[in-house]
């Protein structure tokens, strides 16, 4: 039942797959038809993989499941290159089909098996019991590890579940590596009630915790999780002092009010209860574990009215920026007297320089994405286009609302142009960290020019064309750096002219590819290449194995 489900959902999709299919085969004028035979095996232990979902395009979609001995055969082929795809549930697809280079014609000869390789998917398991040994109910786990996204070392999710009523959980479909585990618990929900009060009783609880029960990721154990290993974890939770927040907001309308929030590094609310007066401005958070936190405040707006000889209209308040204000927190015990003032916070304006010549896109507009990013709340990340088209009159023009911190600033165009360059005051954003104080700031300046370069690239190995992890790195404006994906070939367009080096590697998506110093050690192995205006080259890169760069 489970494997006639999976073969509709799998027809269902099959035209939004591409398979490359070459030229040849499709213009062929011969009616010799061939066969294309292969096994898939399970890539942690070399079983064969039954019932595995395997499909060629030749030209039209060709599917079928794999037997006992996980073999396949697909007959009645013209002659071409095909690249099968097998996939089958609690699997990854672990690897490319393991044949020579380059992918051999099917022809009338003989030919080698393709072998494709299936990854199994790794289990981690478990209860969650408080100190006495009873399960808890309803605790979030969730498991996290580090990983290099777009260049850059982030701490991301990579699955999370709830307790049951006997405590259990279950995460499935993890990859080989190190996971973190967090449990929080969400008993007692979160409650507002609008009063203040001057009692402050000490309160107990289960704050965040990970394993193996530590508060914090910087003493927290990470979990080695094999393929295909099922990993078995019994999680203690011990109560904890939970700690109160208190103070005033100052400038919010008492009519309309305002709302808090507490988060966390990782975008969680925490705060179990919270009382506020919409009168006075004073709140009280309570049931706050220790940790480091975001305080949000932010006032609820009413529609902006005018008096017309019609009587009261509603006015368009689309500029008017929302008061609001964020405080940092590190929170070692109770916080009292806290004083959040609401206020507009910190714009910048965003100025394009259009050096560009052409007509634009569909809108007529030369558009470009822009990110602000605040140092140790990645999830608090602003964004806005600019410039804005006719129709989108509410999308935001520039960046509001910003708290004094620290911000990294990156940018992705929207046409066939390249930013060439993104200043503010003196800070080079293509290098550098953006701060920002109380004071004015002035404007982002980003420059957007059309004679960027073309670049083919193709990855060998001894001389031959190779399958590997392609990377685009920038010594001179590391957020330049760019993963093209894995293949044995790949063209580029729109790059801003500059030096760059390729690095042609197995893992190379991997890479912290924005740091230059993390960067430094695969640059031996690495092709060097000069981009001038409008450049078109074509050019080979080594591949390099994993490990060769420390040799």
């Amino acid at each position: 039942m489970g494997s006639r489900f999976f073969l509709c959902s799998i027809l269902a999709s099959s035209l939004a797959w591409h398979f490359p299919f070459s030229s040849a085969a499709a213009q062929q004028i011969t009616s010799e038809t061939l066969e294309l035979r292969g096994r898939v095996i399970n890539s942690a232990t070399g079983e064969p993989v039954a019932l595995a979902l395997v499909q060629v395009s030749a030209p039209g979609p060709k599917t079928q499941f794999t037997g006992a001995d996980g073999t396949f055969v697909f007959t009645g082929l013209p002659p071409g290159n095909y690249w099968p795809l097998a996939r089958k549930p609690g699997f990854f697809d672990d690897s490319e089909p393991q044949r020579p280079d380059p992918a051999p014609l099917l022809s009338s000869g003989q030919h080698e098996p393709i072998i494709l390789k299936l990854l199994p998917e790794a289990i981690l398991f478990g209860e969650v019991k408080d100190e006495n040994g009873a399960p808890l109910e309803g605790v979030t786990v969730r498991a996290q590890q580090w990983q290099e996204l777009d260049g850059e070392k982030q701490f991301v999710p990579a699955g999370s579940a709830f307790t049951d009523d006997e405590g259990n959980f279950r995460l499935a479909e993890l990859k080989p590596g190190r996971y973190y585990l967090s449990f929080l618990s969400t008993n007692g929900g979160w409650t507002i009630t609008y009063q203040s009060t001057s009692e402050k009783p000490e309160e107990q609880g289960y704050g965040a915790q990970f394993y193996p029960g530590v508060p914090d990721l910087e003493s927290a154990s990470a979990i080695e999780i094999r393929a295909g290993a099922q990993v078995h974890i019994v999680q203690t939770l011990s109560r904890q002092r939970l700690f109160q927040v208190a103070g005033v907001v100052r400038g919010a309308d008492p009519a309309s009010g305002f709302n808090l929030t507490l988060t966390n590094s990782m975008g969680d609310m925490v705060q179990k209860r919270v009382r506020l007066d919409p009168n006075t401005g004073q709140f009280q958070i309570s049931g706050v574990p220790r940790g480091t936190y975001l305080l949000e405040a932010r006032a609820n707006q009413r529609p902006a009215l005018t008096n017309t000889s019609s009587g009261l209209l509603r006015v368009d308040d689309e500029d008017r920026p929302p008061l609001t204000a964020t405080v940092p927190l590190r929170l070692e015990g109770d916080v009292s007297g806290l004083v959040v003032v609401l206020w507009s916070g910190i714009s910048v304006d965003v100025q394009v320089l259009d050096e560009i010549s052409d007509n634009g896109g569909p809108n007529g507009l030369h558009q470009v994405s822009l990110q602000m990013k605040p140092q140790g709340f990645p999830r608090s990340a602003s964004r806005i286009t600019v410039p804005r088209a006719p129709d989108e009159r509410r999308a935001p023009a520039r960046f509001e609302g910003l708290a004094p911190g620290v911000y990294s600033v990156s940018g992705t165009s929207h046409g066939p142009w390249y930013i060439a360059s993104m200043r503010c005051g003196s800070v080079d954003l293509l290098r550098d960290d953006l701060t920002l104080t109380t004071a004015a700031a002035p404007p982002i300046q980003v420059v957007l020019r059309g004679d960027g370069a073309q670049l083919a690239l193709n990855a060998v190995k001894n001389g031959q064309p190779a399958t590997a992890g392609l990377l685009l790195f920038s010594p001179d404006y590391p957020r330049r750096s760019r993963f093209l994906g894995r293949a044995s070939s790949v063209s580029v367009g729109n790059l801003a002219p500059g030096r760059y080096y390729v690095i042609a590697m197995r893992g190379a998506e991997n890479l912290e590819f924005r740091n230059p110093t993390a960067m430094d050690r695969y640059l031996t192995h690495a092709t060097e290449v000069i981009l001038a205006p409008r450049a078109t080259l074509t050019i080979s890169a080594e591949v390099a194995e994993p490990g060769e760069e420390e040799q």
